[in-house]
């Protein structure tokens, strides 16, 4: 049984949508192998777990086992009985030494009654002649015509950029190649954008691009980030395509990237899905990840995962102390953190929907002793 299929089938569960058979099936297998910290079992004997119960279950099933569109909570179980096989998506679990714990169930910390939403789609476009548009605000359809450029906000929460005539895309009108849109997504926002030459940009919140209205006259596609943002780039071996940030350039022809450029984090870091970057004077293969640290870069394997999980509506953490977690957060439900004189230790990693409410995230890390309260726009961490 892979991870890949072990979330499946636990998302359905959490979806409400296994059969009877199905989360007997389930709640058998937990009732089965509940154990406390003493048992010892290591993460192979769970994975051999794994094994049996996909197992036991007939072969329509594991061919069913689709993913859920909405989480719903575990049955409530003893903290004794979370040790579990895989990171289920919408859940979260706790490293700390070679103790594992899968948070599988919420408390009740008493933070419902001062709750705060999740982020949504929240973004202001800022036009070449300085006007600024909510686009949280702004009816779908046509929001503006510049530089040969219609810009349409979708139902979808994108914004996009299309020629008006086909003479603006022939490369044969140059007159507005000067012309600077920006798109900026708040604190809880985040949005999507089709650029001029068809490639898309997926911005995190409190993020900010700024790029042409057109490309044409222009000898490369420059656009400039700060925060992070995913691009597919739009292949164009005459036109290479740049992305700056403060600290450095990155340059393609084509391809899948992610660059976290926050200024609160403590490093840049650009990592590669697919086809081939320069981070200054650094190349990187799919997988790789480079890591802008005191003006010097690093190259290392990326966890795809964790560095895109965010524009896949997840939370993920590797090994992550608080202060990393809590960043995330504060970004996603516009929030300050407020920490005591000392900063309770530990790691964390796991993965948790971004559509949840900051009470239930909360309730998650609190699992591992870590105490939290919401005041206002305020998280304050207790202990």
């Amino acid at each position: 049984m892979t991870k890949e299929e072990a979330k499946a089938l636990i998302l359905k569960y959490n979806s409400g949508l296994c059969s009877d058979g199905e989360r007997e099936l389930v709640e058998d297998w937990y009732s089965q192998f509940a154990i406390d910290e003493a048992s010892g079992l290591s993460v192979t004997d769970f994975d051999q777990i794994g094994v049996e119960m996909w197992a036991g279950l007939p072969d329509e099933v594991k061919g069913n086992a689709g993913m859920g569109r909405s989480v719903k909570l575990w049955p409530r179980i003893a903290a004794a009985a979370a040790v579990l096989l895989v990171v289920g998506l919408g859940v979260f679990f706790y490293i700390n030494s070679s103790r594992h714990v899968i948070l599988n169930s919420f408390q009740d910390l008493g933070l419902v009654g001062h709750d705060l939403n999740p982020g949504s789609n929240k973004a202001y476009l800022i036009l070449s002649n300085g006007k600024r548009v909510s686009l949280t605000d702004a009816a779908n359809g046509a929001i503006a015509k510049e530089a040969g450029v219609e810009i349409t906000k979708t139902a979808d929460g994108k914004v996009v950029y299309a020629p008006r005539h086909p003479e603006f895309s022939s490369g044969s009108r140059t007159s507005y190649s000067n012309a600077l849109n920006t798109i900026e997504t708040p604190k809880g926002g985040q949005y999507q954008v089709r650029l001029p030459d068809g490639s898309k940009v997926w911005l995190n919140a409190a993020s900010k691009l700024i790029y042409p209205v057109s490309f044409i006259g222009r000898g490369q596609r420059e656009v400039t980030l700060s925060g992070e943002a995913y691009f597919e780039i739009a292949k164009d071996k005459s036109h290479p395509f740049h992305v700056k940030t403060l600290k450095q350039d990155v340059e393609v022809l084509g391809t899948h990237f992610n660059i976290n450029s926050y200024a609160d984090e403590p490093n840049i870091k650009t990592t590669l899905l697919e086809g081939s970057v320069k981070v200054n004077d650094a190349i990187l293969k799919p997988g790789q990840q480079s890591i802008l640290a005191g003006g010097k870069i690093k190259v290392v394997p990326a966890d795809l995962e964790e560095a895109v999980a965010w524009k896949n509506g997840l939370f993920r953490f590797e090994n992550a102390d608080l202060p990393t977690v809590m960043r995330q957060i504060a970004r996603w439900y516009d929030v300050d953190i407020v920490y005591p004189a000392q900063i309770p230790a530990g790691t964390f990693t796991g993965e948790v929907y971004r559509n949840m409410t900051a009470s239930k995230v909360l309730d998650g890390l609190g699992f591992t002793g870590v105490k939290f309260k919401i005041e206002g726009k305020k998280i304050i961490i207790t202990h």
